[in-house]
């Protein structure tokens, strides 16, 4: 199907990724998620009291659902504890942290009833590489996208706002050489790509852009911080006002945070949340990022010898899969105090986590956000890829226990869609991919210099 829709003209590309849309539309955005919205922005007017308590029963109803799972029924037996008794915040911590390697090798252990046809079944693998597929009910998605439009609403972004996308799901075919968007009109979105930004191709971006003028842009901050300096290197401009800058996926680095301001003349408003629904921190008008204390309930566990804290997380929303206290592999740095905008939430100074890494093509091109073909490949316990001096690619994996060879020929036509065809990649089992000096295994690991 997807070699069909590549040979496709562009314009008709445009009509079935607006069809797609116009499907998602009406499931997504019905009459139940329009309701949890109503609610999520009612509990922004909450008091500490009255969130606290809400919270104090969410993580009640979560507690419960998990011990009918496989997996916390036996750990809550483990440590002698019936669900009930794990709910006051001493008894909670006495939970042990759950990984994402133990999910991730036995998803069905976390499952708490058998899957419905109204489920979504989400892959994610964060900057890890560690893939994850999992089911999310109805209530789940609902949720989600209520409290990503909750914070977009906080500063007036309106569903259906002319939006310019810088998304990492392939849509436009990687041998594409004039247009780097595909039109979705259900949504009123221009989703660009963000594996062909090169020096060859920036003027056709910018003059897209020019083209579709929309007063909102997002995407990640590495796509479009290679995007803007592109264009100071350039001299390009562009020719109207962009209202809204929001950036996603990654941390926001204040290199990244100066050339957006200085090119889209306007300063990038961030949040950070994850498809397992475990945490969810948002931006408010005054620039401070704010705990979504109704979403989740998220816990900053101080690290030795730092002021940083690790983020992990319960799920409150997800009817189909427990996750309980849920260590998201991410680095936060609490802030003391309350934010005068009135709104609940502990406050984050900062979020050091899930870069994304670049590779970078034979011809100096870098190509980023190349997490989501391992998203949607079962049966890895880890991945990684490493670029040798020679620019060539070698994807180092942990196959788990449901690992099909078969898989590697799905993995690379996913990449081959976002990088082309011009550097080798071959593939290699490791018994664990490399770490870092503080324990976590990038995505990318690159010993390349272009000439």
């Amino acid at each position: 199907m997807k070699d069909f829709y590549n040979k496709l003209p562009a314009i008709i590309q445009d009509v079935a990724v607006s069809l797609a849309g116009l499907k998602q539309k009406r499931v997504r955005y019905d009459s139940y998620f329009r309701q949890v919205f109503s609610a999520q922005l009612e509990r922004e007017k909450w008091s500490e009291d009255q969130s606290l308590a809400f919270q104090n029963l969410q993580i009640s109803h979560a507690l419960e659902r998990a011990a009918s799972t496989p997996y916390y029924s036996k750990l809550f037996e483990s440590i002698g504890a019936h669900w009930s008794e794990l709910c006051d915040d001493k008894n909670f911590k006495k939970i042990p942290i759950t990984y994402k390697g133990s999910v991730s090798e036995n998803p069905e252990a976390f499952k708490t009833r058998s899957t419905f046809k109204s489920d979504k079944i989400i892959s994610t693998s964060g900057t890890t590489g560690k893939s994850l597929v999992f089911p999310a009910s109805k209530k789940f998605d609902s949720e989600q996208w209520a409290v990503w439009w909750r914070y977009r609403a906080r500063f007036g972004i309106e569903q259906w706002t002319k939006c310019a996308l810088f998304s990492s799901t392939p849509i436009v075919p990687s041998h594409e050489t004039q247009r780097f968007y595909r039109a979705n009109h259900a949504y009123n979105e221009y989703r660009f790509s963000v594996f062909h930004i090169s020096e060859k191709t920036v003027s056709s971006y910018v003059e897209s852009l020019n083209k579709i003028k929309a007063p909102w842009i997002h995407g990640n901050p590495s796509a479009l911080s290679l995007l803007a300096k592109l264009m100071l290197d350039h001299n390009l401009k562009l020719g109207h006002t962009v209202r809204w800058l929001t950036i996603g996926s990654e941390n926001l680095q204040d290199w990244q945070e100066k050339v957006l301001i200085q090119v889209f003349g306007t300063k990038p408003i961030q949040h950070y949340g994850l498809m397992e629904g475990v945490a969810n921190i948002s931006q408010c008008p005054n620039g401070n990022l704010h705990t979504d204390e109704d979403f989740s309930f998220v816990e900053y566990i101080k690290q030795e010898e730092s002021d940083n804290c690790l983020i992990v997380g319960t799920s409150f929303c997800n009817d189909a899969f427990s996750l309980i206290r849920y260590s998201t592999g991410d680095i936060a740095t609490p802030k003391e105090g309350r934010c005068a905008c009135g709104r609940p939430g502990r406050l984050v100074s900062s979020i050091d986590g899930r870069f994304t890494d670049y590779i970078t093509l034979a011809g100096g091109e870098r190509v980023a956000s190349l997490a989501g073909p391992f998203h949607s490949t079962p049966g890895l316990s880890e991945a990684q890829i490493y670029q040798d001096h020679a620019g060539a690619l070698t994807i180092r994996y942990v196959p788990s226990i449901d690992w099909d060879n078969r898989n590697l020929i799905s993995l690379e036509k996913k990449l081959r869609d976002r990088i082309g065809n011009s550097l080798p990649i071959r593939f290699q089992i490791v018994d664990k991919v490399e770490r870092t000096p503080r324990g976590k295994a990038k995505l990318v690991i690159s010993d390349f210099t272009p000439e």
